[in-house]
């Protein structure tokens, strides 16, 4: 959004500290993936390509205004299996290309992108050039999931002016409710002190249900529940002002 001069208000909340969720891995699992859109408020909902729920579980996100954005598989250390839609490093740029692009077909209303895997993948600054080439060309933003300290995804997103997020805090490695509450208020004290948090869970029972409790404590913390891609347009305002 432009910003016109002095005319331009900034309303109060846009600075209020702010929180992203994002629930990683949808598609597979029908009962899992409406259980996510079915949480209260504007929870940025990741769904892999090609998956047998995916498509309905996008349109149906989108139709109570969760954001949908694409979870493409990338090529780990570990050697997981990527499933459809994966990136491996034995591609090339045609290939790759390909690969993504059909990969977004499959996830309708699609805005984003962010990494499954991909510890070995980010690292490697030329695919992850080719990957903002599309975001570029689908007019897109990236999350870099952080799956690797040594990850360039960020970095390579900024350099090609693609916005971009980088994930802050892992919600559920351990799904029990005391490593839960642990990691939720890890994300309540960084958005408290930082301005904004981004987190990425799972769909999970344990976490979903975890979630429709916890969600209702934020405005108990003066921190907003708001998307990925207005996270970005709230930091690049303050970016802007900061700069007048």
């Amino acid at each position: 959004m432009p910003l016109i001069g002095s005319s331009y208000l900034v309303k109060a909340d846009e600075f209020q500290p702010s929180m992203v969720i994002i629930i990683d891995d949808l598609g597979y699992n029908l009962a899992n993936g409406l259980s996510v859109v079915n949480l209260p408020g504007p929870i940025t909902m990741a769904v892999m390509p090609h998956t047998p729920h995916g498509a309905s579980l996008a349109r149906k996100g989108a139709a109570v205004d969760k954001q949908i954005i694409l979870h493409v598989p990338m090529q780990n250390h570990a050697g997981l299996r990527l499933g459809p839609g994966g990136l491996t490093l034995d591609m090339d740029e045609k290939e790759f290309k390909k690969v993504l692009r059909k990969g977004l077909a499959s996830v309708p209303q699609a805005e984003g992108i962010n990494n499954h895997m991909g510890s070995a993948l980010t690292e490697q600054m030329l695919p992850m050039q080719w990957t903002m080439d599309i975001a570029a060309e689908f007019d897109l933003f990236f999350v870099d999931s952080r799956t690797s300290s040594s990850s360039v995804a960020w970095q390579q997103a900024v350099a090609q002016a693609i916005p971009a997020l980088t994930r802050d805090v892992f919600l559920d490695n351990d799904t029990s409710q005391e490593a839960l509450e642990s990691q939720f208020q890890q994300a309540i004290d960084i958005a408290q002190k930082h301005g904004s948090v981004v987190l990425i869970g799972h769909p999970y029972p344990a976490t979903v249900e975890f979630l429709s409790s916890a969600l209702k404590r934020l405005d108990q913390t003066g921190i907003k529940l708001t998307s990925a891609s207005a996270l970005i347009w709230q930091l690049d305002l303050k970016a802007h002002l900061n700069t007048l």
